[in-house]
């Protein structure tokens, strides 16, 4: 007959297998720690450090028990440093969508309003100024609320949001400085267009004069191609007072080329009277040495070219 008071032993399961082995190696950080701790106290029996191992030891123990059991059980570091990497890069598209974007583009117009309703950094201003200052508390309070705590530091989000700053001021800047580039892009295009389309009035009206003066029917000399490239509208010019224009001139024009232009600015001006005033003074530079493209080749003549075509 069996005895009834016999014990058996059971099956365990997975987690209780995990737990012990948990347990075990906590057992073996603990006993690690005490001995180290022991190494310590007996190496320093004589100094401030003693005294404060000597009255916390199992405070010290119960710490690193704590991370240990944490590292184990509970997960990883590298799984925390991801969690909070994660949390940093939502708290900082967060904080994008919550300031106002100078690029956003809408069909809608309420999305428009709305997206002018939020708040915005001044440029013209630094960051540690009003009103960026009370700007910079809205924020780090907003992203506080969804993030400290979860992995982050308010240090962290104050610097999500200085981050933010700096990178949309110079962002501004460099688009004002695009913008300057491109509106002078367009003042030299939009002139020099202008003052090709009054040369070309001011030859057809004059072109008996200049004809003869030149001694040679210079009919089609007057092309885009053919005529000086402007360095500057807005620099002072080294013999003037003023601003005015630089120009350089193609190495391929000659001199009776060069004359025959002369000619043609000289009726512009008297053609514009009293509003001549309206042209930027012009002054030649240094001469450009390069090819000569393939409509200037087919339609001017050969008195045309410096050193021939």
């Amino acid at each position: 007959m069996s005895n009834q008071n016999e014990s058996y032993p059971t099956q365990r399961t997975p987690a209780e297998r995990e737990m012990t082995n948990s347990l075990a190696i906590l057992h073996r950080d603990m006993t690690t720690v005490m001995k180290d701790v022991a190494d310590i106290k007996a190496k320093t029996s004589n100094t401030p450090v003693s005294a404060v191992l000597q009255s916390q030891p199992m405070a010290l123990v119960h710490a690193v028990a704590s991370v240990s059991m944490e590292m184990n059980v509970a997960g990883s570091p590298t799984m925390a440093s991801d969690a909070k990497s994660v949390n940093k890069t939502k708290a900082y598209r967060l904080l994008w969508k919550h300031l106002w974007d100078p690029k956003f583009k809408s069909k809608h117009l309420a999305e428009i309003q709305a997206n002018n309703g939020k708040p915005r950094w001044n440029m013209a201003v630094n960051f540690n100024q009003s009103p960026n200052t009370e700007l910079t508390e809205n924020l780090v309070a907003y992203l506080e609320r969804n993030f400290v705590g979860a992995g982050l530091r308010k240090s962290d989000v104050c610097d999500f949001v200085y981050t933010n700053f700096t990178s949309r001021k110079r962002a501004a800047n460099k688009s004002q400085a695009k913008k300057k580039s491109d509106n002078a892009c367009n003042r030299r295009s939009s002139r020099k267009k202008e003052h090709l389309k009054r040369r070309k009035t001011a030859y057809q009206s004059k072109k008996t004069a200049i004809d003869d003066e030149i001694k040679r029917d210079c009919s089609g000399l007057i092309i885009e191609e053919a005529m000086s490239v402007g360095e500057s509208d807005d620099s002072t010019l080294p013999h003037v007072s003023y601003s005015g224009l630089c120009l350089c001139r193609p190495g391929w024009r000659s001199g009776e080329y060069n004359h025959f232009i002369t000619l043609v600015d000289n009726k512009v001006v008297a053609d514009l009277g009293l509003n001549s005033h309206q042209l930027l003074s012009r002054a030649f530079g240094e001469t450009i040495e390069g090819s000569v493209s393939d409509a200037i080749v087919s339609q001017f003549p050969q008195w045309a070219f410096r050193n021939g075509p």
